[in-house]
C-alpha cells in the first residue's frame, strides 16, 4: 500500500476478539427490532477500542505501523466475560449501547498503556478519560431516544452473562465510513 505523505486514512487500534460473534448473535437479533431508531453494528464488526487515531497522515502512519510491528506486548491471549448490556450515557438516553467485559484487567490495561505510549510517541495525545473496555453494539440515529422497551431490555440486561470471548491480536485498523456503514480493513496486526 503506498500513498502521497500528505493522503490520509482514518486510523484506530483495536483488540479483535475470537467467538464473540455467537456469543451476541441473540442481543444483535433483539437490537435489530428497533433499527429505526438504533444503527446496529455488524458483529463482523465488534471490538475492543484501545486507541481511535482519526484522520492520519500517510507518513506518520508508515512510522507508526513499524513500531508498532517492532513492539512487544508481553501480555499473553486475554480471556473475558461478556457481562452485561448498557448505554453512554446512560441506559435511558444511550447515544451508544455497549456489552461490557471482565476479566484480566491488568492484561488489558498493559495493551492499553502500550497502545497509549506507542501513539504518545508519534505525537498523538494521551487519552484523558477512564479506559472503559466494552463492545460496541449499536449507536442511536441522529435526533432519536431509545423507545421505553429497549431501555428496559438493557436495564434487565445489565448483569447477565453472554459467554467467553478470548483476545489474541491487537490490531491496527483502517476505517472508511460508507452510507451503509463503516468498512475496516487490518493494516497491521501483533499477536499476544
Amino acid at each position: 500500500m503506498t500513498a502521497e505523505p500528505e493522503s490520509t486514512l482514518r486510523l484506530f487500534f483495536a483488540l479483535h476478539a475470537d467467538g464473540v460473534r455467537k456469543s451476541l448473535r441473540d442481543v444483535h437479533r433483539y437490537l435489530n427490532n428497533f433499527t429505526q431508531k438504533i444503527k446496529t453494528v455488524s458483529p463482523d464488526h465488534y471490538h475492543i477500542t484501545l486507541k481511535f487515531l482519526g484522520e492520519t497522515r500517510y507518513d506518520i502512519f508508515e512510522k507508526l505501523r513499524d513500531d508498532f510491528k517492532n513492539t512487544s506486548f508481553e501480555v499473553p491471549p486475554l480471556v473475558f466475560k461478556l457481562k452485561g448490556l448498557g448505554g453512554f450515557p446512560d441506559g435511558r438516553r444511550a447515544g451508544v449501547i455497549w456489552c461490557g467485559i471482565s476479566g484480566d484487567e491488568a492484561g488489558i490495561g498493559t495493551v492499553y498503556r502500550s497502545i497509549e505510549a506507542l501513539t504518545e510517541k508519534h505525537g498523538f495525545k494521551k487519552e484523558t478519560r477512564a479506559f472503559y473496555p466494552h463492545f460496541t453494539l449499536a449507536r442511536t440515529r441522529k435526533d432519536e431516544r431509545l423507545p421505553p422497551e429497549l431501555a428496559h431490555y438493557l436495564a434487565e440486561n445489565k448483569d447477565t452473562f453472554y459467554g467467553e470471548v478470548r483476545f489474541s491480536r491487537i490490531v491496527l485498523f483502517r476505517s472508511d465510513l460508507r452510507r451503509d456503514g463503516p468498512v475496516y480493513t487490518a493494516l497491521a496486526e501483533m499477536r499476544l
